[in-house]
């Protein structure tokens, strides 16, 4: 419910980008709690129910957040369903890996907030590389869909790379043994 009252207060982009990083947030927060340190899964089997009660508590939260977006009107250059499955999918896979790695929920958080900031500074570079020194004047590392495809797809893709990587880490952990 976090990125609730964000998306109620208007109908702008940066709503829709603010609510996103909320519905991120609280998704971290939530795969943190599901993986904390005391409450591990000890088998493949217990694994996979937790993992899957997560997954369905990230859809319905996702699922919330874009109906909610779609009934207050806020606009969105990408589609908000697309941009709530975005959001969460670090909650996915990142974030129970790393707190099971860090044994700290809440450090996990944070590192895997780093991680995915690290991923978007990645784009941007590239971005520069391929357009040159006034990338920025030119808004190719603005919020803007239409005009920074491709650091915007780089930062999705890496972050998508990331977590798929991590849950697969997470299955051959628990399901492997």
């Amino acid at each position: 419910m976090l990125p609730m009252p964000v998306l109620l207060t208007g109908a702008g982009t940066n709503d829709a980008d603010l609510g996103t990083l909320y519905l991120a947030l609280g998704a971290a927060w939530l795969a943190a709690e599901a993986f904390r340190p005391g409450s591990e899964p000890e088998t493949g089997a217990a694994w996979r129910a937790r993992i899957s009660a997560l997954l369905i508590c990230l859809c319905i939260n996702a699922m919330a957040f874009t109906v909610l977006g779609l009934t207050a009107g806020v606009q969105s250059n990408i589609p908000l369903p697309l941009l709530a499955g975005l959001g969460v999918s670090p909650a996915l896979g990142l974030v129970p890996w790393l707190t099971l790695r860090l044994r700290q929920p809440y450090g996990a958080i944070v590192l895997g907030a780093l991680i995915v900031g690290l991923i978007k500074l990645a784009a941007c570079v590239v971005a520069r590389i391929v357009y040159g020194p006034d990338y920025i004047s030119q808004g190719y590392v603005s919020a803007d869909w239409r005009t920074a495809k491709l650091m915007i797809s780089l930062m999705w893709a890496g972050t998508l790379l990331v977590s798929t990587l991590a849950l697969v880490a997470c299955h051959r952990r628990f399901v492997a043994r």
